[in-house]
């Protein structure tokens, strides 16, 4: 197929140029500086698993904690900014830049079509971010192995799946990367764009839906101290205790809470960090992993919105580039 080739002379471009090289050895050194901070933490978590609540973007479960799915879960929330960044990067100046050098008219002049001209692009840094996470991966497994972790089947097991939900939100930053690079002519407008996008969806906009969900709900309400009697060395005496569990706050507390998730609805990384929660659930009761059976039901709606997030820009960038004008 010429996608194919296209996708392989992408791929050899991306891995061998000097951006991509430099955010590999960037991940691989956060990778290492991650685990090292944690290092005290993952080798006291050895031999037992316990399950901790998580909170980020949004979305709150219950996980898993074994040395592998801690080690994990900590980079994989790393690339949750960082693996945005490098998808919509890779993306920025696929088409662009072949534009503006010239190249894609040469490209177009053989016996090929433009849609396997995008398709290509798209499939080729598709590759690349594999091989990024592929690399994320076995070096995080082999940090275990050096300091003396035992590692379980069912966590492995459960990083890989988390690897796959980890590419398919990487594509996702490619497809928009793509579509910035198919709508601007300049690449260097369009890679400036995309990193201003890109912090604005990771980091600006958690803050942003924080603000707004606590404007919706309106002021906190006031909730009457309750009086509780403790014992003093003059005896028992009353005293009052702030109380925030009374129906008032409850109703506010589930206002704000359900407002942060209707507004983190448009990004990502609310969803990514949805399917990694489903991929290491843990059940409080068993203090053990969730059957796959029972978690995975639960992130079906997070993993179609993603890939509606992943193949919307890529349409419209498709489209854009099989209908303008190459001049």
């Amino acid at each position: 197929m010429k996608e194919l080739n296209i996708a392989f002379k992408e791929f050899y471009v991306a891995v061998k140029s000097k951006r991509f090289i430099g955010l590999l050895l960037f991940y691989i050194l956060l990778i290492f500086l991650i685990n090292y901070a944690a290092k005290d933490q993952i080798i006291d978590q050895a031999g037992r698993i316990s399950v901790e609540r998580l909170e980020l973007y949004g979305v709150k479960g219950e996980v898993a904690m074994t040395p592998v799915s801690m080690s994990i879960i900590t980079n994989l929330m790393a690339l949750t900014i960082f693996g945005a960044l490098i998808g919509i990067t890779l993306g920025a100046d696929a088409i662009n830049r072949e534009i503006e050098e010239g190249t894609v008219k040469v490209l177009l002049s053989h016996p090929i079509y433009r849609d396997q001209v995008i398709n290509g692009k798209f499939i080729g840094n598709g590759f690349a971010l594999v091989f990024m996470i592929f690399i994320g991966y076995i070096f995080s497994i082999a940090y275990l192995f050096i300091i003396g972790v035992p590692i379980d089947g069912a966590s492995i097991t459960r990083a890989l799946l988390a690897s796959i939900y980890t590419l398919i939100y990487m594509l996702t930053f490619l497809s928009l990367g793509i579509l910035l690079s198919t709508l601007l002519k300049k690449a260097e407008t369009a890679m400036l764009l995309a990193i201003i996008l890109t912090i604005f969806l990771t980091i600006v906009y958690p803050v942003i839906v924080n603000v707004a969900a606590y404007k919706i709900a309106g002021d906190m309400p006031y909730c009457p101290p309750r009086i509780e009697t403790v014992q003093t060395p003059n005896g028992p005496q009353q005293i009052r205790v702030d109380d925030f569990s009374c129906p008032a706050m409850e109703e506010w507390m589930n206002k704000m809470e359900t407002w942060k998730r209707r507004l983190y609805f448009i990004t990502p990384a609310h969803h990514y960090t949805q399917l990694i929660v489903g991929a290491f659930a843990g059940d409080n009761f068993a203090q053990d992993y969730l059957p796959l059976d029972e978690s995975l039901p639960l992130t079906i709606n997070s993993f179609a919105i993603i890939m509606v997030q992943l193949l919307l820009p890529f349409s419209i960038a498709y489209m854009k580039f099989m209908t303008s004008d190459l001049r």
